[in-house]
């Protein structure tokens, strides 16, 4: 799953199909499901389909006419079968997603540490007192403590905030900078926000 992650993609990876019904919510965008899930692929379909409205792919190492159409007919939305090329795998995640329905928004008020985020009221505050934010500030914010601990990649924090593709990267490389000037105590060695070179940044949780 790493070309996904690379790719954009935050990917969270279960071990069997019950921990990933289990572990299903609104927020999710795509489920790729394994041949090898502890269950029968046909069936995790079924049921995921029951559940959600999300785009299932199914990734399988046989090219069995039989399974490949089941799948299909179970709900699936796509069937990759290996080998397959990361670039093509990626491809049809998107594709999967931008026929998908939007994900339900996160409206419960995310608190990291100090930092408090109420999606409702649009509000931060950082140690009580509350911290003036632009929207675009906002969301990007919304988008790095709904993953605490995670590294978020850039091109993700981009599509989800702005909405579109871009190599150029300096108008999130600005917020994040503003960001930081407003709940850093030395933006210039951040504790918070922090960036992995190549990859994205992260909110840190705070250390026990």
């Amino acid at each position: 799953m790493r070309g996904l992650q690379e790719s954009g993609f935050l990917v969270d990876v279960v071990p069997d199909g019950a921990t990933a019904l289990a572990s299903l919510r609104p927020q999710h965008v795509l489920v790729i499901v394994d041949d090898e899930v502890g269950m029968d692929p046909v069936e995790l379909c079924r049921a995921l389909r029951a559940r959600s409205e999300v785009p299932v792919i199914v990734i399988t190492a046989e090219d069995h006419e039989d399974q490949v159409v089941g799948a299909l007919e179970a709900g699936a939305d796509d069937v990759v079968v290996l080998p397959a090329p990361m670039r093509e795998m990626v491809a049809r995640a998107r594709a999967a997603v931008r026929r998908g329905p939007e994900p339900e928004p996160e409206e419960t008020a995310l608190e990291v540490g100090d930092v408090r985020l109420d999606p409702t009221g649009y509000v931060v505050t950082l140690h009580g007192q509350h911290i003036e934010m632009t929207r675009k500030e906002f969301e990007l914010l919304r988008v790095l403590m709904t993953n605490a601990g995670q590294t978020v990649p850039r091109r993700m924090l981009i599509e989800r905030v702005w909405g579109w593709e871009s190599t150029e990267g300096k108008t999130l490389d600005t917020h994040i900078r503003r960001i930081r000037a407003k709940i850093e105590a030395d933006p210039s060695s951040p504790a918070r926000i922090v960036t992995v070179r190549k990859v994205g940044y992260r909110f840190n949780r705070p250390r026990r």
